[in-house]
């Protein structure tokens, strides 16, 4: 009897060795993740941020062009006190013209929505929005976010040529499409708000890819960053029913996967601690903390974007 159980233990042995084995196949034989997933990421996050900075780029022109109106009046004042104007090179500035060169983007910064999450990606075109210098028109503006949406749709075309040889799911593939046509659509009526949910849903479909490819991203962080930007702008649809359920389930989701972070007991104490104060501000329905403790729930996320911090 002893000897028929060592032999079935033998062949289980065997048999799970192979399973094993198979999987470690399975998993090596995945093609390298392309560098144009990541690009398309940030692109679209990049985009997020010039989309949600619209009102702030209008108060700010808005201000600069009052400067120059008072400025160009004072002027004119100045000039009909005397029979011939000053030379130019004589003229002395104004306490507005001098105010009028030192409107910046940065000091302008109103209504936005999502803005604050993505500045703690550190994506280098995000971080130099409030930096670049103030154009003259709005117009400018959309002109250029319409110049990145083109890059994108290349981008997706890239995407996609590098999948045509894995089996990705043609769902997933039409739920990317959809958005980003629908995006496109948006972008040409000026909507802001809608514009920002396109993209964060995109940027869900993107975390699907990464299955298919063999990623140092732990994409299970690259989901919960967009379920933090999905509550954050459901809060600002006043939906905090639905806020709070999503960022309950990326609780439960992240509680459930506590064992593969045990390593980094402090990093997740500390995350835990962030989404539970994020889950108290939508509760209490302040759209103004969400907008504060959201940022700081991602930026503990960052920690562990890479495989090898957990």
């Amino acid at each position: 009897m002893r000897k028929i159980i060592s032999i079935l233990l033998f062949f289980v042995l065997i048999l799970s060795g192979c399973t094993k084995q198979e999987e470690k196949t399975s998993e090596s034989t995945l093609p390298k993740e392309p560098k144009t997933l990541q690009t398309l990421q940030d692109s679209i996050l990049t985009i997020m941020a010039k989309i949600d900075l619209m009102p702030s780029v209008n108060n700010a022109i808005e201000t600069r062009d009052k400067l120059i109106e008072i400025s160009f009046q004072k002027e004119k004042e100045l000039a009909s006190l005397s029979e011939d104007r000053l030379p130019e090179k004589d003229k002395l500035k104004t306490p507005e013209d001098i105010e009028k060169d030192k409107v910046k983007l940065s000091t302008h910064i109103m209504d936005t929505c999502i803005y604050p999450s993505l500045l703690v990606e550190d994506i280098e075109n995000i971080n130099k929005l409030e930096k670049d210098p103030l154009k003259f028109k709005l117009e400018e503006y959309w002109l250029d976010v319409n110049k990145d949406l083109v890059d994108i749709h290349k981008e997706w075309n890239n995407l996609q040529a590098s999948m045509s040889t894995i089996s990705a799911d043609p769902e997933q593939i039409k739920n990317f499409e959809t958005n980003l046509n629908a995006l496109t659509d948006s972008i040409g009526q000026y909507n802001i708000f809608d514009s920002l949910v396109y993209c964060n849903n995109m940027t869900k479909y993107l975390s699907s890819f990464r299955q298919y490819f063999k990623t140092f991203t732990n994409n299970d962080i690259n989901v919960a960053k967009y379920s933090v930007r999905k509550a954050v702008l459901l809060c600002d649809m006043e939906n905090y029913e639905e806020a709070l359920t999503t960022i309950n389930n990326l609780s439960e989701l992240l509680n459930s996967k506590a064992e593969t972070y045990s390593k980094e007991k402090e990093k997740f104490t500390k995350l835990k601690y962030a989404i539970q104060s994020l889950q108290k501000s939508i509760e209490s329905k302040n759209l103004k903390l969400v907008q504060i403790n959201a940022p700081i729930v991602i930026s503990n996320l960052n920690e562990f974007i890479q495989k090898g911090t957990s």
